[in-house]
């Protein structure tokens, strides 16, 4: 037998039972040996506990590029690097992840390898657990692909411990075709139901919809270079817009899953507790996997609570502000009698001649409810305080802008005061024109005076049917089937979400609902990639917040678009990342992506 030894970051054998039914109840270890590993199902979880853990998902420890970082810098998350909030378009992975994948892929590959030859574990089981390495394995090179392009492929364990630094890079399409083969591997022979945080057969369809729906869109708007390396082909597109059509449809038909609807007297919280109530224990009916947090079993959390919090309310440790969303993303919610399935702009009027509102949040009361359980509106309450983003004051037509957080007004100096008066003259932001925060991901439940970092253990909702009801309407249209299936299934999102019903469907309005639905869900930025529209909608491209004034002569609010910062941009190079340095050091066959 051979005498091999797996390093499993976080996961313990000691005090494992096979009946566990969460991943997270799994403790910490160091070192297991073969004999170990398969010698009972738990030593399988340990095992595939770190497989999961090493999964690239672009959740809340994802930063700076990084997976798994603490993120002490929330201005780098991939909201950031659209147009959902402000701050950097810093896009593009860190170096160091190249090498912690290929050693995950290492680890996966080995495992695959040695469940075929144990003799302690019987056939069934061992074809689970092989699928649902193929599942993580599609994973991993899913997180590669789309960054990357074309990688090298391993799918044995190396001979050669140095073989790495000599292949070169495997075709864009290759990879595709394996991360497709793996899946559909893991859907056949996944069972129906898994235990949390353990993919089943639904995952694995609906991660092959997101894949194969990237895939096709790049064949069907990208180009092809460097022979193959990036780029899918045109003939190719088909084949994968089919497979991520199939993969959705299958998980529709069968009907396992339905969209979170909970509280349908109250579409916004709706909306909010989708993506609070998919913790260990709670029935979410729309959750088909997630990443748990639960720092009393595995002392792994997440600091997402801290970062978001409106500056009035940051915590005594610091931090706050960090993910802002601009009035762009605000505008892409419509009223919600509307059916243009368009970007809607406030009506807010300008300088010359604004529209007065009664109340801070009156711009934005007739919207999407979705709005108001994505981003915490000016003037509605949030964690028990009113937030407002006021700015200042219009006295006699003319504009008087404060410089700190809850100053007043004295119509007599014409000045701010700290002293109060009968005119409120700023709001309790201090972020000048950053008038919206995000409300999605955040725990509603938990007081704000208890956190801190690494205090949150909201789970990350990694794949939804609400996304699968996309990923098969735009796959639909695009592959030129019966309009009504695209028009039915965006239809239902909006249904649930209390916005009227579109009566026509286009490739437009399928994709501004993915820009609704999905924000801040880590997708936008990969939709602009795989659709080739990064660099025309970034060109310069200017993002607004807005400025807040009370009319004190009229005792109303007016509301003036403003834009923050410089404009955003994007080169062609950008719709891959560079291959690092140190690695085409160390290999002389990995070429560089175009453009750098």
């Amino acid at each position: 037998m051979k005498n091999y030894k797996y390093i499993i970051a976080i996961f313990v054998l000691a005090g494992l039972s096979a009946c566990r039914k969460n991943l997270l109840d799994v403790q910490p270890t160091t070192l297991l040996t073969k004999d170990q590993i398969y010698g009972s199902p738990a030593g399988v979880t340990a095992y595939f506990a770190s497989l999961y853990k090493d999964m690239p998902i672009e959740e809340y420890s994802f930063c700076n590029g990084r997976f798994g970082q603490f993120p002490g810098d929330g201005h780098q998350y991939t909201a950031n690097w659209s147009d959902e909030a402000f701050n950097s378009n810093n896009a593009g992975i860190n170096e160091e992840n190249w090498g912690n994948l290929y050693k995950a892929i290492r680890n996966v590959n080995t495992f695959i390898q040695e469940i075929a030859t144990v003799t302690n574990v019987d056939a069934p089981t061992k074809k689970r657990y092989s699928a649902e390495a193929h599942f993580v394995r599609a994973y991993y090179y899913f997180g590669l692909v789309k960054y990357y392009g074309g990688v090298p492929i391993l799918t044995e364990p190396p001979t050669d411990p140095n073989a790495l630094l000599k292949q070169p890079r495997n075709k864009e399409e290759e990879v595709w075709d394996l991360i497709k083969n793996d899946l559909e591997q893991a859907a056949a022979d996944l069972p129906e139901t898994s235990d949390y945080g353990r993919a089943n057969k639904y995952a694995a369809l609906a991660l092959e919809s997101r894949a194969m729906l990237h895939a096709g869109s790049i064949g069907k708007f990208g180009t092809v270079q460097l022979g193959g390396v990036v780029g899918v082909s045109p003939a190719k597109a088909t084949e994968y817009l089919t497979a991520a059509y199939n993969s959705a449809k299958t998980i529709i038909t069968d009907g396992k899953y339905s969209l979170f609807n909970k509280y349908p007297t109250d579409l916004s919280k709706n909306f909010q507790y989708l993506f609070y109530e998919c913790k260990p224990g709670d029935s979410n009916t729309e959750a088909i996997f997630c990443k748990g947090y639960d720092y009393a079993a595995t002392q792994r959390t997440h600091s997402q609570d801290l970062m978001v919090l409106p500056d009035y309310i940051r915590s005594p440790i610091g931090y706050d502000n960090r993910l802002e969303p601009t009035l762009d993303l605000v505008e892409k919610f419509e009223s919600k009698t509307s059916t243009a399935g368009a970007n809607e702009p406030l009506n807010i009027g300008t300088p010359a001649s604004y529209v007065h509102y009664p109340t801070l949040s009156g711009p934005f009361e007739n919207k999407d409810p979705r709005l108001m359980g994505t981003v915490v509106v000016t003037g509605t309450s949030f964690r028990g305080a009113t937030i407002t983003g006021q700015r200042g004051v219009i006295y006699n037509n003319k504009e008087y802008t404060g410089n700190q957080v809850l100053q007043y007004f004295d119509v007599n100096t014409l000045s701010f005061t700290l002293t109060p008066t009968n005119v409120v003259g700023t709001g309790n932001s201090n972020s000048n024109s950053l008038t919206f925060w995000l409300k999605k991901w955040t725990d509603p439940v938990t007081d704000r005076n208890l956190l801190y970092d690494y205090s949150s253990r909201t789970s990350w909702l990694d794949l939804r049917y609400g996304e699968v009801l996309l990923n098969y309407a735009e796959a639909s249209f695009e592959l030129g089937k019966d309009p009504s299936e695209a028009l039915g299934a965006v239809n239902q999102l909006r249904v649930r979400a209390g916005v009227a019903s579109l009566t026509s469907i286009s490739r437009e309005k399928i994709r501004h609902e993915r820009m609704v639905e999905l924000s801040f869900e880590n997708r936008t930025f990969w939709d602009y990639i795989r659709w080739r529209t990064l660099t025309t909608e970034f060109n310069i491209r200017q993002e607004y917040g807005l400025d807040i004034y009370y009319d004190v002569n009229a005792k109303d609010y007016v509301f003036k678009k403003v834009p923050v910062g410089g404009g955003k941009t994007y080169q062609a190079r950008n719709y891959y990342s560079q291959i690092p340095g140190g690695e085409r050091s160390l290999n002389t066959a990995l070429i560089d992506n175009p453009g750098y």
